[in-house]
């Protein structure tokens, strides 16, 4: 049994939807392997096209970004090209070789590598609850639906437009719902990243449907804190910076909302530690290695660390929350080995992945380090295709087991 052999039965296998009969037994076993990897790259394909279509104009706006602000009147010498290598996603995903040249699945991947890389040149450092390209989660009520959108209100941060997709994963206790039933009144958590408009493009969204009655809120100016205090306050927005150098929450203490700069380690700690950071009770910490206005985040024991439910007593919106070790990939989806058995993880275009205390960094990942045999915990929607795969929101990598 050669590489050539079986190269020949495939093709013809693939042509004719059967493998051939003169295949020897050893053969036919290792053909059936490849068309059955062959099928699951296909049920990949269609999802990953969609992703890289959606993907492409951001990816390639932010680059152009990128270039415009790194252009400078004497340029560097043009490098000469080098061979095509594998890159950071792939490596990031166990560092198998594969040849993806003229396919639909090879764009795909191409198109998820784009937005993982070229992320870190978006964003504008600002005070802002909202910063163009950050990945936010915030809940509130939908007090509108129009085409594409809803408005959802929010008591800390006004009016919110979220822009839905077909890519948006929604869901709620029942399972997997479509974009188009929600409704004013739905408590909805979204997760997603911040438009020019200002808008959020939701990737995943979890519904409560509590039939509550959306009040008007005005869009308030919230402080930013630059000088510790010891607040301590109910977490109402997360955003993360593209590269995940930044962090920051929007804590509501019992007399104030103040916007913090969260240390971007004790944020990992802490989406690790919960399933639904949103609705936490935690505490400012601050450290001598910190920069000015970096402060730590430090869960408070008890059972409102972790909530469920609304100030009034209503269910909360939840997203399904995963943690494991990965155990193998195929493309963008991780095979995360967990306490209820194997459950797929797609990596989608728009989501947060973090390294946190796993001693991974970009540039290990840039030279070759792959993820598997890393603990992950993971938050995201069931697969609306599959309801055992959970498409991720984020993704923190916490290390390799001890």
């Amino acid at each position: 049994m050669t590489p050539e052999r079986i190269d020949e039965l495939l093709e013809r296998a693939l042509e004719r939807g059967v493998i051939p009969a003169e295949a020897t037994a050893e053969e036919r076993a290792e053909v059936q392997r490849l068309l059955n990897q062959a099928a699951a790259l296909k049920r990949n394909a269609s999802l990953i096209e969609k992703e890289a279509s959606a993907a492409l104009p951001t990816a390639r706006a932010r680059f152009q970004r990128h270039l415009a602000e790194q252009r400078t009147p004497s340029q560097a010498p043009v490098a000469p090209i080098r061979s095509p290598q594998r890159g950071v996603f792939g490596r990031w995903l166990g560092g198998r070789g594969m040849t993806f040249a003229g396919s639909a699945i090879g764009v795909a991947v191409l198109a998820v590598f784009a937005l993982l890389v070229i992320q870190p040149f978006g964003g504008v450092e600002s005070a802002s609850a909202l910063t163009i390209d950050d990945y936010v989660q915030v809940e509130g009520v939908v007090s509108a639906t129009n085409n594409g959108s809803v408005t959802v209100q929010s008591s800390d941060l006004g009016n919110l437009e979220i822009a839905l997709s077909e890519l948006t994963a929604v869901s709620d206790a029942s399972g997997v719902r479509q974009a188009n039933t929600l409704q004013p009144g739905d408590s909805i958590l979204v997760s997603g990243v911040v438009t020019a408009k200002r808008e959020i493009a939701a990737s995943n969204v979890a519904v409560a449907p509590n039939g509550g009655v959306p009040t008007p809120a005005a869009e308030r100016k919230i402080p930013l804190l630059k000088d510790f205090r010891p607040v301590q306050g109910i977490v109402s927005l997360i955003a993360l910076s593209p590269d995940g150098s930044r962090a920051r929450v929007l804590l509501k203490a019992a007399t104030e909302r103040v916007l913090v700069d969260i240390d971007a380690r004790s944020m990992d700690e802490f989406l690790a530690g919960t399933s639904r950071p949103l609705g936490a009770l935690v505490r400012l910490g601050e450290a001598p290695d910190l920069p000015n206005g970096v402060f730590r985040l430090q869960p408070v024991d008890g059972p409102q660390a972790t909530p469920t439910a609304d100030a009034g007593g209503k269910t909360a919106p939840q997203f399904q929350g995963v943690r494991g070790i990965v155990v193998s990939r195929n493309l963008n989806v991780l095979m995360v080995r967990t306490d209820r058995g194997i459950v797929p993880v797609v990596i989608r275009p728009n989501t947060s992945i973090r390294f946190g205390n796993s001693g991974l960094t970009p540039d290990d990942i840039r030279n070759g380090e792959p993820v598997i045999g890393y603990e992950v915990a993971i938050t995201g929607n069931p697969d609306p295709e599959s309801p055992r795969r959970v498409l991720a929101s984020i993704i923190v990598v916490i290390g390799k087991p001890q």
